[in-house]
């Protein structure tokens, strides 16, 4: 068993479909993965699921799945047999309902694959197994064939959202209303994208310069612009942000006033959690008190942007508006005719 294979081979699909990839996911079922973050942005989860419904492909959440839990590992909150166990069964029961399943959430992406790639360990797969059973005991009347059984061939594929837009970037910018009239555009990536090898079949993969967030910026009719902190983490650092609060901000901090130095009118990240430590209001206030600046560069997500660019109704898009103090006068240039 490995975690390769679970992850969707996006040049296989390049070379079968070179004209348009977005045939590859016609007739099959997909399936949104709910990230934990995503309920202090809704448009994270509306921004991808109205596109996918407009192209009209299959595309549902699955009602029982559960947190992937990748804050309580990462916080040694629980075992790697416990953080395995909770994966294998949001793996085992969205297998069921879909074909392909995508993340907004680096966090996320990274855990599933990260999950199964210890059950490599054969005393990690025993301890996990016999989790595994002891809530099959428990759960009895609720129980399916397999339902608590480490599945050896998953029909299921991962995708994250980023690599999702930008192999079919075409489809994508044709159905944009709006374009980013050249905008300064600050890209974070975020750790778990920018550092995962496990879901790559090559060390060159890995290795290669990561640059779809710029393209699809350009392609967008924006201007992405470099600033020296672009690789660095956004400052959550899982227990970091807890145990070390100030010094953990002061990571954020540098991050943002990075890219005010270089006048972003906004900073685009495809990871919610990455969003939430950049944008948080009372970490800003925090910022402003301890370091003695006020930041005001909007930061959004890669879906909520696609969700403006392409018109999203009036009502979403107030949500949008309010998810940090300047986000307004942003919205205003991009759908202003």
């Amino acid at each position: 068993m490995n975690t390769t294979n679970l992850a969707l081979n996006l040049k296989e699909i390049e070379e079968s479909y070179p004209e348009s990839p977005i045939n590859f996911f016609k007739n099959k079922k997909l399936c949104l993965f709910k990230a934990c973050l995503e309920k202090y942005f809704p448009g994270v989860r509306y921004g991808i699921e109205d596109f996918l419904k407009d192209l009209e492909l299959d595309v549902i959440t699955c009602p029982n799945q559960s947190c992937c839990s990748g804050t309580f590992f990462q916080r040694n909150l629980i075992t790697r047999a416990q953080f395995a166990a909770i994966n294998e069964r949001n793996l085992n029961e969205i297998n069921r309902v879909a074909d392909i399943l995508l993340f907004s959430c680096n966090g996320c992406y990274n855990s599933l694959l990260r999950g199964r790639e210890f059950l490599n360990s054969p005393e990690v797969k025993n301890k996990t197994e016999k989790i595994l059973n002891q809530l099959k005991n428990k759960g009895k009347r609720d129980n399916y064939p397999g339902k608590y059984e480490i599945l050896e061939d998953l029909n299921l594929k991962l995708i994250h959202d980023l690599d999702f837009f930008y192999l079919i970037r075409n489809s994508l910018v044709n159905s944009l209303k709006y374009d980013l009239k050249n905008l300064k555009v600050a890209v974070h990536y975020g750790c778990h994208y920018l550092n995962l090898s496990r879901d790559k079949d090559s060390i060159e993969d890995y290795l290669r310069p990561k640059t779809k967030l710029e393209d699809l910026i350009t392609l967008f009719g924006g201007n992405p612009i470099d600033y020296q902190e672009k690789d660095s983490c956004c400052g959550w650092g899982a227990s970091q942000l807890v145990l070390f609060e100030k010094s953990a901000l002061k990571i954020t901090f540098n991050k943002l006033k990075s890219a005010e130095n270089v006048g972003a009118d906004f900073l685009v990240t495809p990871c919610p959690t990455c969003l939430y430590t950049l944008s948080k209001p009372e970490y800003r206030e925090k910022m402003k008190k301890w370091f003695g600046e006020k930041l005001d560069i909007p930061t959004i997500h890669l879906n909520e942007l696609i969700a403006i660019l392409r018109g999203c109704e009036q009502e979403r898009c107030m949500s949008l508006q309010r998810t940090t103090p300047r986000l307004k006068e942003i919205f205003e240039i991009i759908t202003n005719d």
